[in-house]
């Protein structure tokens, strides 16, 4: 290892990986019942190791690309402390968007049927179930990118809206009864 900070991301990278390996092939068969997708009297709804699963899987990712960042590709690694400025804006732009998120959707659904309806009536129903979903994770996705990137710009406005759109129906083709974020809360 050349540089300390090379060290570091390789060891984090590694305990990534064990961790997340631990967890899906330990811990998340032991501890429960259902599976990823669940089929209950001929009704496929989702079962309950699929977030946890999913974010294993996502850090066992992320451990991949720091070992592969270590060993191959950057010389120096993660020498650089995240600067606090980032991390504020960070933590500001989640707020932010989560609020988006939960109160673009009633907001909308108000302004359109001039208060006559609910947006709890229509929680389930297209367009209005996406709504929430896609103004604050495009939102999310657009500043992280542009942040990250230091710059705006257009296509990162449109890659977001792709991907949050793609996520959402991902996620809510193929079942039944799930309500996507933040709709089962309201």
């Amino acid at each position: 290892m050349d540089h300390p900070g090379k060290l570091r991301e390789t060891v984090l990278g590694l305990v990534a990986i064990c961790s997340a390996l631990v967890a899906l092939v330990v811990w998340i068969p032991a501890d429960i019942d259902t599976g990823i997708v669940d089929v209950w009297r001929r009704t496929i709804r989702i079962g309950d190791a699929m977030l946890p699963s999913f974010a294993a899987a996502g850090m066992l990712l992320a451990g991949l690309v720091m070992l592969v960042r270590a060993i191959v590709l950057v010389p120096n690694g993660l020498h650089r402390v995240i600067s606090p400025v980032f991390l504020v804006t960070s933590c500001l732009v989640m707020a932010l968007g989560l609020t988006l998120m939960q109160a673009s959707g009633p907001f909308i659904v108000w302004l359109w049927f001039s208060g006559e309806i609910s947006y709890r009536q229509l929680l389930d129903t297209a367009p209005w179930k996406y709504i929430g979903f896609v103004i604050g994770g495009s939102f999310m996705i657009f500043c992280f990118t542009a942040l990250t990137s230091h710059r705006f710009s257009w296509r990162f406005v449109f890659l977001a809206l792709v991907s949050t759109v793609l996520i959402a129906l991902i996620y809510d083709l193929p079942f039944d009864n799930l309500l996507l974020p933040p709709n089962g809360d309201i």
